[in-house]
């Protein structure tokens, strides 16, 4: 019995450990349906699909996460003549899942 309780609480973190990882490896497919979600596509365009003007091909070897969350939450803080959309009520959760999805565009 005593074993038992010590094998389990052992377990547990690998448990854990593991859990987090799964988590995280869903997140750029659920920044994929946030993107979807809030379509993004309309303004934007990954692979060729969407508005041809603003490309997000690439956008993971060229902005940092923090950027990206200023271009969603206030994008005229980052450009004064920005025309895009802020979206400053996004859950975080939300938020954190889209950057990891743009984020995979390499």
């Amino acid at each position: 019995m005593k074993a038992a309780k010590i094998l389990a609480l052992a377990g547990a973190p690998v448990l854990i450990c593991s859990a987090i990882a799964f988590c995280q490896d869903d997140a750029p497919d659920r920044g994929r349906e946030v993107y979807a979600v809030q379509k993004c596509a309309i303004c934007h365009s990954i692979g060729g699909v969407g508005g041809k003007k603003m490309p997000l091909d690439g956008a993971g070897s060229k902005l940092k996460p923090e950027d990206m969350r200023k271009w969603i939450r206030t994008p005229k803080a980052v450009k004064s003549d920005s025309t895009m959309k802020a979206y400053p009520n996004l859950p975080e959760k939300d938020l954190n899942d889209l950057i990891e999805f743009l984020m995979a565009l390499r």
